[in-house]
């Protein structure tokens, strides 16, 4: 391989994260330029010797032996000192993007019914442990000369979707809020998942500059499920028991007759359900209440002394006068208090001897 004069790393792609450069042998005219934002890592025999910040050091005989071209000859023109250099990006990178791979199936606390919940957002790393990330995960991410932050967004993605769904569904769950009350606390959410994964990214040098959460969602048909259970207890609150229940009846036999290809036969069961339900108290329709319930008639008293009549007695228990309830004359109906038949004229009560 020939002798490389300068050695460094200029490319179009933007979302480069380590570049392994093809030299491995040096001459001691050799110069490495190291570009800003950009960290030289050096590499001799498999040990790091050297990290280079930006700009240009020339390469000499302590990380060249000085006899290296005579004892190539006894390895049979093998180098046997090889020598790499790694270019790595440190430039902030802020647009790495996370999403949740498959729904996370939770139970509504406040409604009571499964929803599949979804979140996404934005990432912003920066590599600062460059010599912790050679010894960790070159050897794992390095399939040729060049590892984007694609590649590295893909090998945390089953660790951040792990972290994202743990701390989401313990927040709801923990604090027995609704998806529909989520929206005020995504600060809370993100501070919590930040805080996890950047415990988890750090073992592999990187740090987290910024964590967003742009959305936490469900699917349109688990949101409908959630509006029209807030509807209806909207509904109930504003209406109250019985004429919300009167209305949610008329509701079920209306939907009955709709129904082109058995209206009669859902009217007739709907009353059916009704009749029969009216008679154990649990009809669809409830019933009306009475504006007056259980109102006692007034006793009877006796025309002569003002006792107290047992409804149906044909004697005062207290003077022994009659009780008449129709005319002993003409049959005329009579209340207790007429003395005289309204029809006749018949004297109605005296006191019997």
């Amino acid at each position: 391989m020939a002798f490389y004069e300068v050695i460094r790393y200029q490319s179009d792609v933007t979302n480069w994260l380590l570049y392994k450069h093809p030299v491995d042998e040096f001459n001691n005219k050799s110069r490495l330029i190291v570009s800003p934002g950009q960290v030289a890592i050096i590499v001799h025999n498999g040990k790091i010797e050297k990290i280079c910040e930006d700009g240009t050091f020339k390469i000499n005989s302590e990380l060249l032996p000085f006899l290296k071209g005579f004892t190539k000859a006894f390895f049979g023109g093998n180098n046997p000192y090889p020598i790499e250099i790694y270019f790595v990006n440190k430039i902030l990178k802020l647009n790495c993007y996370w999403g949740t791979s498959d729904p996370i199936k939770l139970t509504d606390p406040k409604y009571q019914i499964v929803i599949n919940v979804r979140a996404r957002g934005q990432l912003g790393l920066r590599l600062t442990d460059y010599q912790y990330f050679y010894q960790t995960l070159i050897g794992t991410l390095m399939k040729n000369s060049l590892i984007t932050f694609d590649i590295l967004q893909e090998f945390f993605r089953g660790k951040t979707n792990q972290i994202v769904k743990k701390r989401l569904s313990s927040y709801i769950i923990d604090n027995k809020i609704s998806f529909l009350e989520i929206e005020p606390k995504i600060d809370e959410i993100q501070k919590a998942i930040e805080e996890e994964l950047r415990e988890e990214l750090v073992q592999f040098g990187f740090d987290i500059v910024n964590l967003s959460v742009e959305s936490i969602n469900v699917p349109d048909a688990d949101f409908e499920k959630l509006n029209e259970i807030l509807h209806k207890k909207a509904e109930y609150e504003q209406l109250g028991d019985q004429v919300y229940r009167t209305a949610r009846g008329y509701d079920v036999l209306e939907a009955g007759a709709n129904n082109n290809g058995s209206a009669a036969a859902m009217m007739g069961i709907g009353m059916g359900m009704n009749m029969g339900n009216q008679m154990n108290g649990t009809s669809i329709i409830p019933p009306a209440q009475k504006v007056e319930e259980n109102k006692e008639a007034p006793a009877e008293k006796c025309p002569s002394c003002g006792a107290i009549i047992a409804p149906n007695a044909k004697f005062c228990a207290e003077c022994g006068t009659k009780i008449l309830r129709s005319c002993p004359e003409c049959g005329t109906a009579v209340t207790l208090n007429q003395k005289f038949c309204p029809e006749c004229g018949k004297a109605l009560y005296k006191k019997e001897n």
